[in-house]
C-alpha cells in the first residue's frame, strides 16, 4: 500500500522535471533549484517553530523582526552562493563586489539581531535569549545543510553541464529506490534503529550494489558519444559516495524530524513528504560531485543535448 501511495507522484514529479528540464535546460534547472532553496528552508525551520508552538514557547514573539530576520539570514546566504554564481556569470560584477556585499549585508544581520536582543525587556530575557539562540542556530544550520550545499548545483551545471547534476541525482534515486525495495523484501537487521527504523542492513547494502550495477552503463548512456576510457571510473566514484555517504543526509533529516515530533517536513508531494524529504540526501551529493570534477576531471563540459 506504500508503494502504490509513492509511486505514483514519484513518477508524476520525474516526468514534470524532465519536461521542464528538456524545454529550459540549464538556465531552468538554476531557477529550480532557486526555488528548491527557498522551499528547503521554509520546510526546516517551520518544523522548529511548529515544534516550539507545541510546547508553548512564546517568549521568542517578543523578538517581533524574527521572521524578517530569518529571511534577511537567507537572502545573506544567497548572495554568497547561488546568487554570487549566477550573478558574476551573467553580469559585469566580479566576485569581489559580490563578496563586498554578501560582507555588508551579514555585517547588518549582525547588528540587527544584537540591537533587537538588546531592547528586549522582560522578566523571562534569559529564557527569550535562549529561545532566540536556538531558533538562529537551526536558520544557520539550515543555511549551511540545504541552501549551501545545494548550491553546489549551480557552480556544477555552469562549468560542467547538466548531464553532471542529473547522472548523480539518478544514482541517488536507484539508491533510495533499492533501500526500499531489499528492505521490504529481505530487511531483518535495523540499520540505525534509533534515528530511521525502517532502514536496515539488507536494504543499505542491496541499494549500494544496484547503484554499483547501474552507474557505469547509465553514464555511457548519458554521454553518448562523448564516452572515454575514464568513463567508467567516474561512474563508479560517484556510484560509492552515493552509497555510502549520502543516505546519511536522510539519516540526519530522520533526527531532525524525530527531535522535533514531525513526521514529514512537509506535504507538497503527497506519499513522500516535504522537498527536504525527497532531497536530503541529494544536498548531500551536491558538493562532493563539483569538488571531485573540479579536482579529477578535464575530459570537458557535456550539456543535455550532447
Amino acid at each position: 500500500s506504500n508503494f502504490k501511495e509513492r509511486a505514483p507522484p514519484a513518477l508524476l514529479m520525474l516526468s514534470a522535471t524532465y519536461l521542464f528540464l528538456r524545454f529550459s535546460g540549464e538556465k531552468g534547472l538554476i531557477g529550480l533549484i532557486l526555488v528548491m532553496q527557498t522551499a528547503m528552508y521554509s520546510e526546516a525551520v517551520s518544523v522548529v517553530d511548529g515544534h516550539n508552538t507545541k510546547k508553548g514557547l512564546g517568549s521568542i514573539d517578543k523578538i517581533a523582526s524574527f521572521p524578517f530576520q530569518k529571511w534577511w539570514w537567507f537572502a545573506t546566504v544567497l548572495a554568497t552562493t547561488s546568487i554570487r554564481s549566477i550573478v558574476t556569470k551573467y553580469t559585469s560584477l566580479s566576485n569581489e563586489k559580490m563578496s563586498f556585499v554578501a560582507f555588508g549585508m551579514s555585517a547588518i544581520g549582525l547588528v540587527w539581531a544584537v540591537v533587537q536582543l538588546a531592547m528586549v525587556n522582560s522578566i523571562s530575557t534569559e529564557e527569550t535569549y535562549r529561545n532566540f539562540l536556538e531558533k538562529v542556530a537551526c536558520c544557520h544550520f539550515s543555511l549551511l545543510f540545504l541552501v549551501g550545499q545545494s548550491s553546489f548545483w549551480i557552480k556544477t551545471v555552469q562549468e560542467y553541464g547538466l548531464i553532471w547534476v542529473l547522472f548523480p541525482a539518478f544514482l541517488v534515486i536507484v539508491n533510495d529506490t533499492m533501500a526500499y525495495i531489499f528492505g521490504v523484501l529481505l530487511g531483518k537487521h535495523k540499520l540505525i534503529p534509533r534515528l530511521s527504523p525502517k532502514k536496515t542492513v539488507e536494504g543499505f547494502v542491496g541499494a549500494g550494489l544496484s547503484t554499483l550495477a547501474v552507474a557505469v552503463p547509465l553514464l555511457k548512456r548519458m554521454h553518448g558519444d562523448s564516452v572515454t576510457s575514464d568513463t567508467p571510473r567516474h561512474a563508479i566514484i560517484l556510484a560509492l559516495y552515493v552509497s555510502l555517504v549520502s543516505p546519511f543526509g536522510g539519516f540526519l533529516a530522520s533526527a531532525v524530524k524525530r527531535a522535533h515530533g514531525a513526521k514529514d517536513f512537509g506535504r507538497l508531494i503527497p506519499g513522500h513528504g516535504g522537498v527536504v524529504d525527497r532531497f536530503d540526501c541529494q544536498v548531500v551529493t551536491a558538493p562532493f560531485v563539483y569538488l571531485y570534477l573540479k579536482n579529477f576531471f578535464n575530459v570537458g563540459r557535456f550539456s543535455a543535448s550532447d
